[in-house]
């Protein structure tokens, strides 16, 4: 802005100053021209004077004058010039100047020298005797004259651009400055100037239009930091350079990042999965946990800006869908085992390929393996009922009286396995559905009795502990390897599948008491020792009178 202020004043102040020379030559020019036509006037007024009275005698002494005085007569011949030898000047009666005094009294006329570059005036006047008297004035031509200046014009040029170039950088300067100063923030508070105060006015209301937009996205962005901070869901947003834009709290600790950490290179595997123009999604690890990554990309008309990612732990609910797939799988393949005993011996028997005496042996297997399909058949529905945390009814039971239903239920199972039970029960009140508690205790103790040792014991104990109801079940049967105790309580899961088919248990029997113990209200826990035997202790709050 200071240099096309700067330069608008340069260009005018100068434009002025030669506008102002040239029309002063001119006015000098036309005031000089004006001066010595006079002056021609007076001096031939006063040369005719001197004729008529003196005639030639007054002529011949004027040779000294600044003027050329040239006398005609009548007929044109030339009578006396003050500079020229008349006889070898022609005849004059047809000069302009001359036929013009010879017609009118008075003539004048001007004529150029190309070559000098003069003009020369003339002015002529008729005497009493009918002659003529001519005065001239040579002088140069106004181009003559202006190069004969040029050298006083051009110092007087250059010192006034110089002025020019001076005065103009201090005016810039002084408009410039109060428009430097101004303060945006509060400009109706600058006044120096009542040109510019609609746009001051502009200004203000742009200022204060623009802090409530500011303060609105302050305000939206504190709700967004408040509602991506309490996510439990971890939120990134990044650049096409994979820079964090933005993340919450829970990715860090999803993702086990710090504040200056780059984008993980196994989230950036699903992130460019699809060229990042399409949703893309993943499972990565992290610390035995399973982290879910979706990856959505962020347009702004049709042009990529960057992608958002979702990072969720779906730990429970891959763990759930993987232990649905074995648990339709292991059920596919236990009602398989039965029912192809069954098939098999009743195709043999309707083939008639069977002995008459050894037919019952196979009606026994068919008898033993739909029992075993039914077994399993009921534990299954049984299972899916506590899956579903169906309401069941609950009232105040002595723990006691379910658990000696299950030993009294299990009395034949431990004189066929040779296992000897000691039991030492107390009365304790729990709130809980009966039939629940008793299948806890009868899949405890059943559990005991078949993978215990032939001549073995098992111990069964109701009571208060830590003010707690407390039912035990102990055994010094085989004992559970450490690296299994964390998944007996799976559906299907055996320690030694081969020991299990031989005593024909289903592998829901656990699970079924874990689920049962979580209804009512309480926990299960496992101790074991390989070859020492295992003790399962299930834990319930105790209800008082």
């Amino acid at each position: 802005m200071f240099k096309r202020i700067f330069r608008a004043i340069f260009a005018s102040t100068t434009l002025v100053l030669l506008v102002s020379v040239a029309l002063s030559v001119l006015s000098l020019s036309i005031d000089f021209d004006n001066t010595e036509v006079g002056t021609l006037t007076s001096q031939a007024d006063l040369a005719a004077a001197g004729v008529n009275a003196g005639g030639v005698k007054y002529l011949k002494e004027l040779k000294g004058e600044n003027y050329r005085v040239t006398w005609i007569a009548k007929d044109g011949k030339v009578l006396f010039d003050n500079e020229e030898n008349p006889k070898k000047m022609g005849n004059h009666s047809h000069r302009k100047e001359v036929a013009e005094a010879m017609k009118k009294g008075k003539g004048e006329s001007e004529r150029f020298s190309t070559t000098l570059s003069t003009v020369t005036h003339y002015y002529a006047e008729r005497l009493k005797d009918g002659s003529v008297i001519r005065v001239a004035m040579t002088r140069n031509t106004m181009l003559l004259a202006l190069l004969h200046l040029i050298s006083p014009l051009l110092i007087i040029l250059l010192g006034a651009t110089a002025i020019s170039w001076l005065l103009g950088k201090k005016i810039s300067k002084t408009i410039v400055e109060p428009l430097n100063s101004l303060d945006l923030d509060h400009p109706l508070e600058s006044s120096n100037y009542e040109e510019i105060k609609p746009l001051l006015t502009r200004l203000d209301s742009q200022n204060k239009q623009i802090s409530d937009q500011m303060e609105q996205l302050h305000h939206r962005e504190k709700e967004f930091k408040t509602v991506t901070d309490a996510m439990q869901e971890g939120l990134i947003l990044i650049d096409l350079d994979d820079k964090i834009l933005l993340s919450n709290p829970a990715v860090m600790t999803l993702l086990d990042l710090d504040d200056n950490s780059k984008l993980p290179e196994d989230v950036k595997k699903i992130v460019n999965k699809n060229n990042r123009t399409e949703h893309a999604e993943g499972i990565i690890k992290r610390h035995g946990r399973s982290i879910q990554v979706s990856a959505s990309p962020i347009t702004s008309r049709k042009v990529l800006k960057g992608t958002s990612i979702l990072v969720v732990d779906v730990t429970e609910e891959y763990h759930e869908a993987q232990i649905r797939r074995e648990f339709t799988a292991n059920v596919s393949h236990e009602l398989k085992t039965p029912l192809q005993s069954i098939m098999g011996s009743a195709e043999l028997l309707e083939n008639h390929l069977v002995k008459e005496e050894d037919k019952d042996k196979f009606y026994q297997k068919i008898h033993a393996s739909s029992s075993q399909l039914l077994t399993l058949i009921d534990d299954i529905i049984r299972l899916s009922h506590l899956d579903e945390m169906q309401q069941v009814e609950e009232r105040r039971i002595d723990l006691k009286g379910p658990t000696q239903e299950a030993i009294d239920a299990l009395q034949s199972s431990f004189e066929r396995h040779n296992v000897t039970l000691v039991a030492k029960l107390e009365s304790v009140y729990v709130t809980a559905n009966f039939r629940l508690l008793y299948e806890i205790a009868y899949n405890l103790i059943d559990n005991a009795i078949r993978y215990n040792k032939p001549g073995g014991h098992v111990k069964v104990t109701v009571g208060e502990r830590d003010g707690h109801a407390v039912l035990e079940v102990a055994d010094n049967g085989i004992g559970v390897p450490a690296e299994a105790q964390q998944r007996i309580f799976e559906r299907f899961y055996r320690v030694d599948k081969s020991h299990s088919r031989k005593t024909g248990g289903t592998g829901l029997g656990l699970s079924i008491v874990k689920h049962a113990t979580e209804q009512c209200h309480g926990t299960i826990k496992l101790f074991s020792e390989l070859g020492k035997g295992s003790v399962f202790t299930a834990t319930f709050p105790i209800t008082r009178q």
